[in-house]
């Protein structure tokens, strides 16, 4: 694609028109003659302003000359077009010719149109997060070339984005709540109980810390005197019997305190007293006179 400007007479510019105009209102008692001479004059200003000698037709006729016997043998525009690559140097006078042809074009406004052409790739910005999944991204821009006299934008997107520290993040363990007491080892004089927890709370993953402290702990319980139950002693010696014959009886005690009963055991159990009969010989008789009769009395058994 290229651009041409047409020139000549038809080429001249509104400013100039205006100037006529103005002119020709300003005083119409100024004569014809001068005021032809005026237009002249501006003619010939306007068509001198123009650098281009060339037609429109021509100029087409010079492009078409550039392109084919400059740019299709390697020559190295300097109005942005695309030279053909060639093994060759071009020579001196052909050089020469070219630079002449470029020079005329030039004047004429005349340029390749440039496409613009993406940069490399800058670095990648820091993620957006250090596991887990984040994003980044990095840009380039259109700017090698740029677009310049009518060329196209590059096509595609000046930024890209990509996932960055997928791994997962640690994870830290969590203790559970503690579970519940366990049993006492006993039932009094003091004993020992346990409790558990986990660190599953969460469970530490990924290279997590594990959780600070212990996973069990323990207490005393049933710290209370255990119950004592009551013990008898021994029997003490009999007591002396309440005759001295025909039968009598005596007793023997014991008392409940082998140990004494406390914190609440139970008392003895039986009787604290017994008794048993003693002295069960006869008693002894003795002889006595009956009046003038001798009578012999015998002891009944």
């Amino acid at each position: 694609v290229v651009s041409t400007q047409s020139t000549g007479s038809s080429g001249i510019n509104a400013e100039y028109g205006e100037v006529i105009n103005s002119f020709f209102t300003f005083d119409h008692t100024m004569s014809k003659f001068l005021a032809l001479i005026l237009f002249l004059a501006v003619l010939v200003l306007a068509v001198g302003s123009s650098n281009c000698s060339l037609k429109k037709k021509k100029l087409n006729k010079k492009i078409k000359q550039y392109k084919k016997r400059c740019l299709s043998k390697g020559f190295q525009s300097s109005v942005g077009c695309t030279s053909a690559s060639v093994n060759r140097k071009l020579g001196k006078k052909v050089l020469k010719k070219c630079q002449t042809i470029e020079e005329v074009l030039k004047k004429c406004d005349f340029s390749c149109p440039v496409d613009g052409g993406w940069s490399d790739h800058g670095g990648w910005t820091d993620c957006s997060a250090d596991c887990g999944g984040g994003n980044q991204t990095r840009s380039r821009t259109c700017s090698n070339p740029a677009p310049a006299f009518g060329g196209v934008d590059c096509d595609g997107e000046a930024e890209e984005s990509q996932e960055c520290n997928k791994s997962q993040c640690p994870i830290n363990g969590g203790w559970t709540g503690w579970g519940a007491w366990s049993q006492c080892s006993a039932q009094c004089e003091e004993g020992n109980q346990t409790r558990k927890r986990s660190c599953s709370d969460p469970a530490p993953a990924f290279g997590g810390a594990d959780c600070v402290g212990n996973g069990e702990e323990s207490q005393k319980c049933n710290t209370q005197p255990c119950p004592v139950n009551g013990g008898w002693t021994s029997f003490v010696a009999w007591s002396q019997c309440s005759t001295q014959c025909g039968g009598g009886s005596q007793t023997r005690k014991r008392s409940c305190s082998n140990p004494a009963p406390a914190n609440g055991g139970r008392v003895c159990s039986g009787n604290s007293v017994e008794s048993q009969r003693c002295n069960t010989n006869p008693c002894p008789i003795n002889g006595g006179w009956t009046d003038g009769r001798v009578v012999t009395l015998f002891s009944s058994m």
